[in-house]
């Protein structure tokens, strides 16, 4: 009796198990699809909206930085990246938190992802292309750019972070030629906005050189403490104390020999993790 009462109750934890192993796979089977057929999902590493074409199962591939990542049930990003803050829809000429500059020479395109395409005739001083509405601090900036015309050793585009036109700011740029710099913008002796470089001109291994290839450029400012990616990698960190807050501009600079064609995607700003 004892036996006999011993091994029904080692079958009947069997018929539980078995069950809540039937259950457990049924709510597996069941959220999947939500998983790989989300629309938004954005790479962990660099930040760069993916398409639906770069999820494979339960595994993403970053088409920018080439990151594998295993997709996240809820969709949110990695730790190393902090919540949205603002976006932009580029295929609308009316973009909340941002003000477009330089209208004449931009069209928006609708899409996934939206894209604004802008053409700039050859000049000596940069062009803006748009900035934040308001003033900002600390901050995770990116963006994906794709160069489509001009003279591939002159032309760069990137951000201003920090840039006030009364006080100046700092400036990130990427050139055609898989090189990028540094600098900020100050106030000189005859109250003259003049550049001064922190970083000059680096070719980078990350960076895709050439017209109609992109590249995502991500800048991150928290205090004195800056980071710089380039389609996911690290690629300078430094200190620098001259601006605390300003506005977050993006530029174009065609020089005054090459006009210059660029697409942009995928704005994100984002808070900064401490």
């Amino acid at each position: 009796m004892v036996v006999d009462t011993m091994t029904q109750i080692e079958l009947r934890f069997i018929e539980i198990d078995s069950a809540a192993f039937i259950a457990w796979v049924a709510i597996l089977i069941y959220y999947r699809p939500m998983t790989i057929t989300a629309k938004a999902l954005n790479c962990p590493n660099c930040g760069a909206a993916l398409p639906q074409r770069a999820i494979k199962a339960d595994l993403g591939v970053c088409e920018y930085c080439g990151t594998t990542f295993r997709v996240p049930k809820t969709l949110t990003p990695e730790p190393d990246m902090g919540d949205l803050m603002l976006g932009a829809d580029f295929g609308s000429k009316i973009i909340p938190g941002w003000e477009v500059v330089n209208e004449d020479m931009l069209s928006f395109h609708k899409g996934n992802p939206s894209e604004l395409r802008g053409n700039f005739k050859a000049r000596y001083n940069t062009y803006y292309v748009f900035k934040s509405s308001g003033f900002l601090d600390d901050f995770d900036a990116s963006i994906s750019m794709q160069f489509t015309e001009g003279d591939l050793e002159i032309i760069r585009a990137g951000f201003y972070p920090r840039y006030t036109h009364e006080e100046g700011g700092y400036a990130v740029f990427v050139s055609a030629q898989a090189s990028y710099n540094v600098g900020y913008y100050v106030k000189d002796k005859n109250n003259e906005i003049v550049w001064e470089t922190l970083i000059p001109w680096t070719y980078h291994t990350a960076l895709r050189s050439g017209l109609h290839v992109t590249n995502r450029l991500r800048v991150i400012c928290s205090g004195e403490k800056f980071r710089v990616y380039l389609n996911g990698v690290l690629a300078t960190s430094f200190k620098d104390d001259r601006f605390k807050r300003g506005r977050l501009f993006f530029a174009v600079a065609p020089t005054e020999k090459s006009d210059l064609g660029i697409v942009l995607s995928d704005l994100q700003l984002r808070e900064v993790l401490r």
